[in-house]
């Protein structure tokens, strides 16, 4: 019985922690793996994607005010132009 509260536990914390979006920028291109993103934000992505030649993934928990990004595998350069271009549209962004 304990074994069975702490997995579902664990699966409360794990599916409510996930990100609810996520965008891999790969060859040039932006992709949108899981979501739903606010419009022109997916292309704008795409640009500096294609700028920057850089490989990485986005991914977004919670929305507004309390929008947490996460970069993983992008430059420094590159990673902070995907956080200023997604930021100006934090606003619109939701949990789908």
């Amino acid at each position: 019985m304990v074994v069975l509260a702490v997995a579902l536990l664990g699966g409360a914390v794990w599916f409510f922690n996930r990100a609810h979006t996520v965008v891999r920028l790969q060859g040039g291109k932006a992709t949108l793996d899981r979501g739903a993103l606010p419009p022109g934000l997916l292309s704008d992505l795409g640009d500096v994607a294609r700028m920057t030649g850089a490989d990485g993934r986005l991914e977004l928990r919670g929305e507004g005010a309390g929008l947490k990004l996460t970069i993983k595998g992008l430059p420094e350069g590159p990673e902070q132009r995907v956080r200023n271009v997604t930021l100006l549209r934090k606003d619109r962004i939701r949990r789908t």
